[in-house]
């Protein structure tokens, strides 16, 4: 035996024993004491489903997703172990609808009476984090913290000044004048119809966040925006102005909580998670379809986050329908869109599940363009008041490099059989025919997103039409339009799905979600390399995300940043 082959048996077998370790580590029963707190911690951003990577499955992947904080509350709130609640509340980095919906958690586990306490200990709080935190009963902060509530603003990044000191030459075309993704690419600041849907949903979701934050805290709306327009707030003057109830540091939060519940027992939310049953006899499939779209199978984005694939979650839709045991799905969206071709892969599997079983859609954040377009034909839309969603539109084009290559003395050089072998060239605007066939399929992608949206919503084309051309709206917004049912959470789309498949509203049911989460054992032992090919060469990945074999593109309007 050679000293590389011991050298890989002995690195298998410390792997192995590691494994062995974590998995008796992990599968060890958790115990929760009859006189517990749990104790929360909400920050950074919160993704809907867990990556399914190595690595993550390796270290357990204890970064908590949207449902478990949700149903950890759910759950808490009738425990008679759990005594109190706290939420240690950190620099948030998710979108408004997430956080609307373990807001409104938090609103139901405060009406059970029970203490609960959001505590803002990192360095200043802003509209996000108080916003959460006016959900509990009671708000302590830092004495040396500051309340960073203030007015709330929406920006966006343009990189047209980039791309001409660079000579890149955008040239791209949208349907319809609300349809403005390709403006971070063409303009440099925002088109009055870029700036008007702006201002819209930015109001919306400030008014959401006004009235809301001032219930929480008992006082009247004026009087919060008041105190709103004169931020950033002093934690000394927070707490004359009662957008705060105590000044303490961690140690004094704890003595309180012992003082309450006669003890300080802590349960961490990975621990409690574990806790929570799923023990209904009928099946409900919840399926996440999570990131930007694209053809193909779902991967992990570089950096984080994840990449949606047509073809994956059309298998996992086609999976739920053809199982018996699942009376109802729920989709939950959370995307900005992305190809055309792979949003209707996934719309068609839509379309089939609805002629066997009720499909609920679910807006997370964002479910917006493509995001919409697979969510357009379920039997019931719900979405959060501060979703963002619709965006009915369709864009496309390229950059021209040209310029760039002359600036570096690169060249290239081609023989072509046609005018239009050149339409996707990198080296040339699209010339005037090749300009008119392109347009012409913009009008053909974006009538086919219409009169979807008219047959699965009963509505008109023109009326579609009135309240499409690219524009997003926010989740009420949206339902006054027509596009949204119901405003809610998952929670309300699987009360929802109950009684669209007869089942019993105190009948609890067994939540199927699909992907499904894999173990670290079943990770490495599968051998399917063909599954992840497509992610092994750099170049195709960079293919995929540049959308450069789909240049029919339906995404949100442009990249958004709200605080």
């Amino acid at each position: 035996m050679t000293w590389g082959t011991r050298r890989a048996l002995i690195i298998i077998l410390v792997v192995l024993f590691i494994v062995i370790f974590i998995g008796v580590a992990v599968s060890s029963p958790v115990r929760v004491g009859s006189n517990s707190v749990l104790v929360i911690n909400v920050e950074g951003e919160i993704e809907e489903q867990r990556p399914t990577d190595f690595f993550s499955a390796f270290d357990g992947d204890t970064t908590p997703v949207q449902h478990d904080f949700t149903d950890a509350l759910d759950t808490a709130k009738t425990d008679s172990r759990i005594k109190a609640l706290v939420v240690k509340i950190g620099p948030l980095a998710t979108g408004w609808a997430k956080l609307e919906e373990i807001r409104s958690h938090l609103l139901s586990f405060r009406e059970s009476g029970k203490p609960s306490i959001c505590y803002l200990g990192g360095d200043g709080a802003g509209n996000e984090e108080y916003y959460v935190a006016s959900a509990c009963s009671e708000v302590w902060v830092v004495p040396t913290s500051e309340i960073w509530i203030r007015g709330m603003m929406g920006e966006a990044t343009f990189l047209r000044g980039a791309l001409d000191k660079l000579k890149i030459i955008p040239d791209y075309y949208h349907i319809a004048e609300y349809k403005t993704a390709s403006n971070q690419l063409t303009e440099k600041k925002f088109t009055p119809a870029h700036r008007e849907e702006v201002e819209a949903i930015v109001r919306s979701i400030y008014d959401r966040y006004l009235t809301d934050a001032a219930a929480g805290r008992k006082m009247t709306r004026a009087t919060f925006e008041q105190l709103v327009e004169k931020g950033p707030i002093s934690a000394d003057e927070a707490v004359g102005d009662k957008l705060v109830d105590r000044l303490a540091y961690w140690d004094q939060v704890q003595d309180y909580v012992k003082t309450k519940t006669k003890g300080w027992n802590p349960v961490s939310l990975a621990k409690y998670r574990s806790q929570i049953k799923n023990s209904g006899m009928t099946e409900i499939a919840v399926i996440h379809a999570t990131g930007l779209i694209i053809s193909g199978k779902s991967g992990n984005a570089p950096g984080g986050g994840f990449i949606m694939g047509g073809d994956s979650v059309a298998a996992d839709l086609r999976h739920a329908r053809e199982d018996s045991s699942i009376k109802a799905i729920v989709l939950r969206i959370d995307s900005g869109g992305g190809s055309a071709v792979a949003s209707e892969v996934i719309h068609r599997e839509v379309q089939l599940a609805r002629g066997v079983k009720p499909v609920v859609v679910s807006m997370s954040d964002v479910a917006a363009s493509g995001g919409y377009w697979i969510a357009m034909s379920a039997n019931k839309i719900v979405a959060e008041p501060n979703t963002i969603t619709a965006s009915i539109g369709v864009l496309g084009g390229k950059l021209n490099i040209s310029g760039l290559y002359n600036m570096l003395g690169l060249s290239t050089d081609y023989v072509a059989t046609s005018d239009n072998s050149t339409i996707f060239s990198a080296q040339q605007n699209f010339t005037p025919a090749q300009r008119d066939s392109f347009q012409k399929m913009l009008q053909e992608t974006y009538a086919r997103f219409t009169q979807g949206v008219a047959d699965g919503r009963k509505m008109k084309v023109e009326d579609v039409d009135k309240i499409g051309k690219g524009r997003i709206w926010s989740g009420s917004q949206a339902k006054d339009r027509g596009l949204v049912d119901e405003l809610g959470g998952l929670d309300r789309a699987i009360v929802i799905a109950k009684q669209l498949s007869g089942i019993p509203a105190d009948r609890a049911v067994h939540i199927v979600r699909f992907p499904e989460e894999k173990t670290f054992f079943e990770i490495l032992m599968e051998r399917h390399q063909e599954d992840s090919a497509q992610w092994t060469s750099v170049e195709a990945l960079v293919r995929h995300l540049t959308s450069t074999y789909e240049p029919l593109q339906v995404r949100m309007p442009f990249d958004l940043k709200i605080d």
